[in-house]
């Protein structure tokens, strides 16, 4: 891959568990960026499938086996791995835009005070997959704001500040870190452009609805817990992975 200077260089962080399915595509999505990153990590949560030889098929794919288990615990082994200072996230499952790389990276080497950039996401049916409730329309045609790991590029240092994910949080660890950047005063924002298409199957975990519900309110009371300790008041809605407003209930 290309020699870049330290300060621009990207990591590419993959977790995946018994992710046979999709991990080519997902593969095949970060090896055809306009902007190649600098390296690609695969951290394999104790895969029982393929895995393991697909990841070590891509060239430059540095694989690493999960000693624990835990999606949160697996991307805080990856940030302690990566190599550099900007650090992009795909789930096994989805695919990147040939463009993510390079538009997320030019916005912030642009603007140095963003810590990290999100993007807009368009949903996908796996084929054969029965249509399910609870998505925005909007969602598989010109797209919607996806605050989380896989629509964003971030640059290392804002992990020593905010801290890793939360892995007491089986489900909502990302709206977790989120919701300690915001309060934490750190410079972000959102591309307003489709950079990853995020498949619907079977197996995602978003459909685990009512773990990630309960979940997401143990972090909202934290969060008020967190305001009302530095005497501010809530700002704005606390938003879940896919946009939904976890302040009310359906």
């Amino acid at each position: 891959m290309a020699d870049f200077p330290r300060s621009q260089q990207v990591s590419a962080i993959v977790v995946v568990r018994n992710g046979e399915r999709f991990l080519r595509d997902a593969l095949q999505s970060i090896a055809a960026q306009t902007r190649p990153p600098d390296e690609i990590l695969v951290i394999d949560g104790q895969s029982s499938d393929s895995t393991a030889q697909i990841a070590q098929s891509f060239p430059g794919v540095r694989y690493l086996l999960q000693p624990d288990l835990g999606i949160a615990n697996a991307r805080n082994l990856a940030i302690a791995h990566a190599m550099g200072d900007f650090l992009a996230f795909l789930d096994a499952d989805d695919r990147w835009t040939p463009d993510k790389v390079a538009v997320q990276l030019e916005l912030m080497l642009a603007n140095p005070h963003l810590m990290y950039t999100t993007t807009f996401l368009r949903l996908f049916y796996e084929p054969g997959t029965v249509e399910r409730p609870g998505f925005q329309a909007e969602g598989f045609g010109p797209g919607i704001e996806g605050r989380f790991p896989g629509t964003m590029l971030t640059r290392r240092e804002v992990f020593q500040r905010v801290g890793p994910f939360d892995p007491a949080f089986a489900l909502a660890f990302e709206i977790d870190w989120f919701a300690r950047a915001q309060d934490a005063g750190e410079h972000s924002a959102v591309i307003e452009r489709v950079l990853l298409h995020k498949r619907i199957h079977t197996q995602n975990n978003s459909i685990q609805q009512e773990r990630f519900r309960s979940e997401g309110f143990v972090v909202l009371r934290r969060t008020l817990a967190r305001k009302r300790a530095a005497q501010l008041a809530p700002t704005e809605p606390l938003a879940g992975p896919l946009g939904h407003d976890l302040s009310t209930p359906d």
